[in-house]
């Protein structure tokens, strides 16, 4: 048990190092570290605490996608099991937006389980800060197809892993897009 709390303290110490001053696009500008915290606690209450590695994943999961770190320091760092997940969620960032999005949804069935269960982690907690706290110069429109591609990555593979999870998902996008039916902006809430 030590080495998996060792590990998973890493992992998150290494990303809050990495992640230093960066921030989400949300009005508010919450710190990234923030959205990575969030994604663990979700993993680790969808899939218990006895996968060290893929809560660790999780704290990592956009580190090297980034430009932070790449898939070799995350092996040497934190072994094969975390860099294989941390590289199956990991973006070409060489490619155009909306090839990479495709991608995404093309390519999410073909991932392993687990990588899977923290895309959809990712996902609901992607949406949840749309929901929460939009980027003040996204329209409507643009969270609402923000929402809409969301629920594409997550129907075309990330389906029948966790209920909960997949509730939490559903709840969130059945709410960004009541609201934009309502034509009503979306509230913040802190």
């Amino acid at each position: 048990m030590n080495g998996a709390i060792s590990l998973i303290s890493r992992a998150a110490h290494f990303a809050a190092l990495r992640h230093t001053g960066q921030k989400k696009k949300g009005a508010s500008q919450p710190p990234y570290i923030n959205h990575l915290t969030e994604v663990a606690c979700l993993v680790a209450e969808a899939n218990g605490p006895d996968d060290a590695e893929l809560i660790a994943a999780a704290w990592l999961h956009d580190v090297v996608e980034d430009g932070h770190a790449s898939l070799a320091e995350i092996t040497d760092r934190f072994g094969e099991d975390v860099a294989t997940l941390v590289g199956e969620l990991t973006d070409d960032m060489s490619l155009p937006s909306d090839e990479r999005k495709q991608r995404q949804v093309d390519e999410i069935a073909r991932k392993s389980p687990r990588a899977r269960l923290l895309k959809l982690a990712d996902k609901v907690s992607n949406l949840g800060e749309i929901e929460r706290d939009p980027p003040e110069d996204w329209s409507e429109e643009k969270r609402r197809a923000y929402a809409d591609w969301g629920k594409k990555v997550v129907d075309a593979g990330c389906r029948n892993l966790n209920g909960e999870l997949e509730d939490r998902f559903n709840a969130t996008y059945a709410a960004i897009t009541r609201q934009s039916r309502e034509n009503r902006p979306i509230v913040t809430e802190r």
